[in-house]
């Protein structure tokens, strides 16, 4: 059963235009091209993406590449309900990053910051009561994007979910964590811990330098695991909630099912 609903996760997700660079889109981090875009691993210490997977489901993945069949290609906007919480899990980064949302689609503005982090390299908790994930809550209702604010030393630029305020390149990756869902998180919310229940789970990561910045034709050093964050998202094509502790396995052959209503410039996620 897990193969064919395999196949049908590597048939719906195979077939996508979001501009990754090169090595990324052809899958040259992956010993086995199957056309799902795969983020360089092993290349700068813990955590990479598959290392924050672990972290949160208590998998035993060893590449980027295993996260292939969570992979969610249309993620450029999303659309809040009301209050929403994020957990910045953790982060290879050199620069000062903020992350923040704005609800001027297609501009960048109308800013507001969620989370500031210092340069370090490491988990920022594992999510107990006693080390809870830094975190962040906001009111928004409608639809909104993310942004990735860089305060240097290596670069001094914003980045932003939508591609095409990116001179066309994206900058983040969405998984889905959907066994997540229901189970108790702890964040430290201005500096409150707060026992929290995420319902839409999904881990987004950032690649948080341009294009050619360390070497010609690659984004950054395409690891997109610069700044990892969870947050409480679902596609408006999925159910509300999915009944069980699904495996990865069952949403993506959800996903495969229902279409994601894919649109040509822009992907919807609601909460």
């Amino acid at each position: 059963m897990k193969k064919i609903l395999c196949s049908l996760a590597l048939l719906h997700f195979g077939v996508q235009a979001t501009p990754f660079s090169d090595n990324v889109l052809n899958d040259i981090y992956n010993g086995q091209p199957n056309g799902i875009p795969t983020a360089n691993d092993h290349n700068d210490g813990v955590p990479d993406l598959f290392d924050a997977a672990n972290l949160l489901l208590g998998t035993s993945y060893t590449s980027n590449a295993d996260l292939d069949a969570r992979f969610v290609a249309e993620d450029q906007v999303f659309v809040g309900q009301g209050q929403h919480n994020i957990a910045l899990i953790g982060l290879t980064a050199g620069n000062y990053n903020t992350l923040g949302v704005y609800t001027d689609l297609g501009q960048g503005q109308n800013k507001q910051v969620l989370l500031p982090s210092d340069p370090q390299f490491g988990f920022t908790g594992d999510g107990s009561a006693a080390n809870p994930f830094k975190g962040a809550a906001f009111d928004i209702v409608g639809e909104f994007a993310w942004y990735l604010e860089q305060g240097g030393p290596y670069n001094h630029t914003t980045f932003y979910s939508e591609n095409q305020l990116n001179d066309g390149w994206d900058h983040m990756m969405t998984f889905a964590m959907p066994e997540l869902n229901g189970q108790n998180t702890f964040l430290d919310i201005d500096n409150q811990v707060v026992d929290y229940q995420f319902t839409n789970a999904f881990l987004i990561g950032w690649e948080d330098l341009p294009y050619g910045y360390q070497n010609p034709g690659i984004l950054g050093d395409d690891d997109y695991d610069d700044m990892l964050y969870l947050v409480d998202f679902r596609p408006t094509s999925l159910p509300s909630s999915i009944p069980e502790p699904a495996s990865a396995w069952l949403l993506a052959a959800g996903l495969v099912g229902l279409g994601l209503r894919r649109r040509k410039k822009q992907g919807r996620f609601k909460a």
